[in-house]
């Protein structure tokens, strides 16, 4: 690696740059010696790396000058896993009791194998909860939305990758409402059948507004037999 110490000064500086002794980082130059730098111009710095396994490492560079000491950090850090995921995801509007799901693109953009675990809370839910992840790989993660009760939902679809540095955080967000449902009639007469034998008839429910659902009073006009029931009960 090369850096480069400038002199933004009209005049020459002398310039001394130095390293603590350090197995993994070494100066191409001589240490402890003052170098000329004349004005305008920059000299170059070469830093040896040589590591031993996989992992990051640290370390400082200090240029020393008439004016004063600058500490440069030097870092190196070794391959890892990076996940990407979107940060919010919304479910449309969902009937109260019944399930929605999305389905999410999860990618390793790092140039390690990532580990990754998933979690959410009710009334959230998520498929693929563990798995291994290549680097450069995806893989589709499906997300539920199944609430009990109406309103405004919100939760959290926490990703933790095995580095356990890497930690990503999806915001939920989903409605749940609830659905006006009628009858498709008010009465059902069965045809006559024989003893022994059935006989049948469907009857829809679908979603109705409130000005269409029928009232009790037409329920026990086209059932006689719900009202005499009823009578009886009171």
């Amino acid at each position: 690696m090369v850096l480069s110490v400038t002199n933004k000064d009209k005049i020459p500086r002398l310039v001394k740059v130095c390293m603590e002794s350090c197995p993994y980082f070494q100066l191409a130059c001589p240490r402890g010696v003052y170098h000329k730098v004349p004005a305008g111009t920059s000299a170059p710095v070469c830093i040896h790396f040589s590591p031993e396994e996989n992992k990051d490492y640290s370390h400082e560079l200090t240029c020393i000058t008439t004016r004063g000491r600058i500490v440069v950090p030097i870092w190196a850090i070794a391959a890892r896993a990076v996940l990407d995921f979107p940060e919010q995801l919304d479910f449309s509007r969902c009937p109260v009791k019944s399930s929605s799901q999305k389905t999410l693109l999860l990618r390793n953009s790092g140039n390690l194998e990532a580990h990754f675990q998933l979690s959410t809370q009710s009334p959230f839910s998520v498929t693929l909860a563990t798995g291994a992840l290549g680097a450069g790989g995806t893989v589709q993660v499906t997300v539920g939305f199944h609430a009990l009760t109406a309103g405004d939902h919100c939760g959290c679809l926490a990703v933790c990758c095995s580095t356990g540095k890497e930690r990503i955080h999806t915001h939920l967000h989903g409605e749940a409402v609830d659905v006006n449902v009628g009858l498709s009639t008010n009465s059902v007469e069965l045809d006559k059948t024989l003893i022994t034998m059935s006989s049948h008839r469907t009857v829809c429910a679908p979603p109705r507004a409130a000005s269409q659902m029928p009232s009790d009073q037409h329920l026990q006009e086209g059932c006689p037999a719900w009202q005499e029931e009823t009578e009886e009960s009171l």
